[in-house]
């Protein structure tokens, strides 16, 4: 297998040139998702951030912990949701590019390695999407991300949530309609692999954190001891 992909390698990029999956920027090898103007462009979610919900605190304490009760312990994520990682997260979800998925466990292991609240977690898991829109799409995005940081840090990987409901898109509704729009989707199918663990639950883009939130939900009732929810990206 190796031989054939050193042998076919050469002759792809001659054939189909890779390109920056963002500007269309000529790339050096197919390995590569991201041209060096595009990476330049991308920023980190850093700076002063909540210990708890991981926004950006404006004061103390914090502003979304008051107004929000949310059931996981601790909210990371690595990039703002601009321009590249945006572009990114649209090809990853909407246009069938995978390669976006490796790209983003990279600094997402990173980010766990670098975190002392996100350690001695048991396994990885992953935002799951209805079976009527994994069969449209193909994959489910958070699946593959998930699985591929978990395998960078040598954790394991389960699935012990499922999508009972194929909710609508939460991109357009408000705070109110996301929490109506996912009320009851997600149900715990394998109890035993959830009761007594510490799960890190694994989302593209974290909004309002409703949709993490419901997942935290149903792992506390099912008896988790600790769940983290990481993301790639945030507004």
């Amino acid at each position: 297998m190796k031989l054939w992909k050193a042998i076919t390698a050469p002759l792809l990029d001659a054939v189909i040139p890779p390109a920056c999956l963002v500007c269309g920027e000529r790339l050096e090898d197919q390995s590569q998702v991201l041209c060096e103007a595009c990476e330049g462009k991308i920023s980190l979610y850093s700076g002063s951030l909540c210990k708890v919900c991981g926004s950006e605190m404006k004061e103390y304490p914090c502003e979304v912990c008051a107004e929000e009760n949310y059931a996981f312990d601790l909210a990371r994520s690595v990039f703002r949701y601009s321009t590249p990682i945006k572009d990114l997260i649209h090809e990853l979800k909407y246009n069938g590019y995978v390669s976006p998925a490796g790209y983003f466990a990279l600094p997402l292991a990173e980010l766990i390695e670098g975190d002392e609240d996100l350690q001695d977690y048991d396994y990885f898991c992953a935002v799951p999407l209805h079976t009527v829109r994994k069969r449209e799409r193909g994959y489910n995005q958070s699946d593959l991300i998930a699985y591929a940081t978990a395998k960078l840090l040598g954790k394991p990987y389960l699935n012990p949530v499922s999508r009972r409901i194929n909710t609508l898109s939460q991109t357009l509704l408000s705070k109110a309609g996301r929490i109506k729009n996912l009320s009851g989707a997600f149900y715990i199918k394998d109890i035993a692999a959830v009761k007594g663990k510490s799960v890190i639950v694994v989302d593209d883009v974290f909004t309002t954190g409703t949709t993490l939130n419901e997942i935290a939900k149903q792992l506390r009732l099912a008896g988790a001891e600790r769940i983290a929810a990481v993301t790639v990206a945030r507004p």
